[in-house]
């Protein structure tokens, strides 16, 4: 197996889902188990600088959902695929003032270009003013309700997995669920789930009528992101549509458990770690699926859980997560394309090293292997991915987590001394643990 997390008293849980509408007034609530968790209810590889130390990964959680009248709970988990790691703005970016066009999926997402241009003396409200014409509620009914952000043009809105789902769901299943949509100027339509991923919390809904009046969002390429810089959380917190907080970002790369693990599924395929952007701004129960925005009005994360001090408390605690803007992109992309969102698998076990050399030290090699097969040996230590330094192992896990299989990878790698390059086929997490 390739990576594993050792468990703490840590405990996760996503504030995604906040009280259902006044239509459903059934009330719902959620009681973790363990003293701190993990709740989803807000916020893809985090960014940093790359020689900058990576924060230590968050613990395994014990997270709770709020869903429409019932409560669904999780117990602690381990994680098996565990990552915090580098930015992943060089598989996206563009250039400043560009659009992504993916022409297999239609999707043109705006990467980049600045909204708030002179922020001012009131740098939230020029925020606020430029961003909530491109966020939504989303409501589930008789499971509960979250944000969304506008993805593009067409009509299609990206959201957490969690704020659809409470289990894994084949395309029918997700296709068959209602969904409803609240749009800025309180018009409500319904949509379709296009897909999700519940390895990275991300869902793809296609509105079913059109909404001129729902601006595209523009999105930040995520090595742009500093510690330190401004975020404002604009969500639907308790079902207060269009509220606005704000706050700074407080750390990047920080590893969460996934949704998956969150279902239980703590030794299974669909639990992963995934590396997020931790901030201070508030953020709780029906936030996640909203945006964490920078000073420009750009969208630099999806807002997917909180972490609380007390089992039975779902408000915020000042330790938000949110995912970071490329990891949405590339998992809405694929989810559009229609292509597998699989975990691709290298095939090792490796630790950071102890004596403050940046790197992943392997200690086993699983025979057969992706990295098996590109010669990669135990005791080799693996410093760069595509070029990109690797300051410890968890930077190496969220590289080739993001990944799909079948693609290639490049590795340099210390040995005896003498640095050498590798390239590896990365393989399927799905087939090795299936």
């Amino acid at each position: 197996m390739e990576e594993s997390m050792t468990e703490d008293e840590g405990a996760v849980r996503h504030p995604s889902m906040p009280p259902p509408l006044p239509e459903a007034e059934d009330g719902t609530g959620a009681a973790p188990t363990h003293p701190e968790e993990f709740v989803f209810s807000l916020p893809d590889a985090p960014s940093h600088d790359a020689g900058a130390p990576l924060p230590e990964p968050v613990a395994p959680v014990d997270p709770v959902v709020r869903r429409g009248a019932r409560l669904v709970a999780a117990g602690m988990v381990v994680l098996v695929l565990v990552s915090v790691g580098v930015g992943v703005g060089w598989l996206l970016r563009s250039g400043t003032g560009s659009d992504l066009d993916h022409s297999a999926t239609g999707l043109t997402v705006v990467v980049g270009e600045a909204p708030v241009t002179d922020p001012g003396d009131e740098p939230v409200v020029a925020i606020a003013e430029a961003v909530t014409p491109s966020v939504v509620l989303v409501i589930v009914p008789e499971l509960g309700q979250g944000s969304g952000i506008a993805l593009d043009g067409e009509g299609h809105v990206v959201t957490n997995a969690h704020v659809l789902i409470d289990e894994a769901a084949t395309a029918e299943e997700l296709a068959a669920i209602e969904v409803r949509v609240v749009l800025p100027s309180g018009r409500q339509i319904a949509a379709t789930v296009i897909g999700a991923d519940i390895r990275r919390d991300v869902a793809v809904l296609a509105l079913q009528e059109a909404a001129p009046e729902l601006a595209p969002a523009t999105f930040a390429p995520s090595d742009e992101v500093r510690v330190g810089q401004l975020a404002v959380a604009v969500g639907s917190p308790f079902g207060l549509t269009q509220t606005v907080t704000s706050g700074i970002v407080s750390a990047i790369g920080r590893v969460v458990p996934s949704f998956g693990c969150n279902l239980g599924r703590g030794q299974s395929v669909d639990c992963a770690g995934v590396a997020t952007i931790q901030t201070d701004a508030p953020i709780n129960p029906g936030n996640s699926g909203g945006p964490l925005v920078d000073r420009s009005g750009r969208i630099i994360g999806m807002n997917t859980s909180i972490r609380t001090n007390n089992s039975f408390d779902v408000s915020n605690a000042g330790v938000g997560f949110a995912l970071p803007s490329d990891t949405v992109i590339i998992v809405a992309e694929r989810l559009l394309a229609g292509e597998p969102v699989g975990t691709a698998w290298l095939g090792i076990v490796g630790v950071s090293t102890t004596d403050g050399r940046p790197g992943a030290r392997i200690e086993a090699v699983e025979p057969g292997s992706p990295a098996d097969v590109a010669g990669l040996e135990t005791g080799d230590l693996i410093v760069t991915s595509d070029g990109r330094p690797l300051v410890a192992m968890d930077a190496l896990r969220a590289d080739i987590q993001l990944r799909l299989p079948g693609m290639t990878v490049e590795l340099q790698f210390e040995r005896d001394g003498v640095l050498r390059t590798t390239e590896v086929e990365l393989g399927s997490w799905d087939d090795f643990v299936g």
